[in-house]
């Protein structure tokens, strides 16, 4: 009786099961870091690929485009910022606490600023990616408004837009990424205390 063997895989095509889900998910987690840190056009999928120790015909197995594993991967990071940053505001601490918390995650690594990078990259997505893209992003700022409209229905902070002040505070934490800003301060711990409370001086309530 002859022995069964299994078809051969197409050139670039993974292994099936965990390890298939293992690589795209090291697929995704690079291309967001690199994605982050220099912006669309600058990133290449051969760069991907070879941090990822991956063929790019592999990334084409999983993603058709650049242009989609652009938007999963940001997409897929956004989620997971909105997840940490809730977790963050929901901690028993003073909402001064819980910001710096968030401060601080947010700026353990310097990266572009997410505008400009979606300027970049817009004339390569189509509508409807960018718009899985935006309503990611709508979704942390989300989450920071409704606990600054909680603080401001307690009378900690004054009456304002939620929205607005969710906007403000994600701002005035990008300037974390100049190097000149945090070579002012001995750790990121430090610079986050900082512009909490610089931000708060403008949003709470003065009696």
């Amino acid at each position: 009786m002859s022995k069964q063997t299994n078809p051969p895989r197409s050139p670039g095509r993974p292994k099936a099961g965990a390890e298939q889900t293992s690589a795209q998910s090291k697929i995704l987690m690079t291309a967001s870091q690199l994605f982050m840190e220099y912006g669309y056009e600058p990133v290449s999928l051969q760069q991907i690929a070879s941090l990822c120790g991956v063929t790019k015909a592999s990334i084409y197995y999983h993603f058709s485009s650049k242009a989609e594993l652009f938007t999963v991967a940001i997409t897929r990071m956004m989620a997971m910022a909105m997840q940490q940053t809730a977790l963050r505001l929901d901690e028993p601490r003073t909402l001064q606490e819980r910001l710096i918390r968030v401060a601080e995650a947010k700026m353990e690594h310097s990266h572009i600023e997410t505008e400009a990078m979606l300027r970049e990259a817009e004339k390569h997505l189509n509508p409807e990616q960018l718009a899985q893209i935006r309503e990611a992003e709508v979704r942390i700022f989300e989450v920071l408004a409704a606990h600054f409209q909680r603080e401001m229905d307690n009378g900690y902070l004054r009456t304002a837009s939620p929205m607005l002040l969710a906007h403000a505070f994600t701002s005035l934490l990008m300037l974390a990424n100049r190097e000149d800003v945090r070579n002012m301060h001995a750790n990121i711990t430090d610079l986050a205390r900082e512009l909490v409370a610089l931000f708060l001086v403008g949003a709470v309530h003065r009696a």
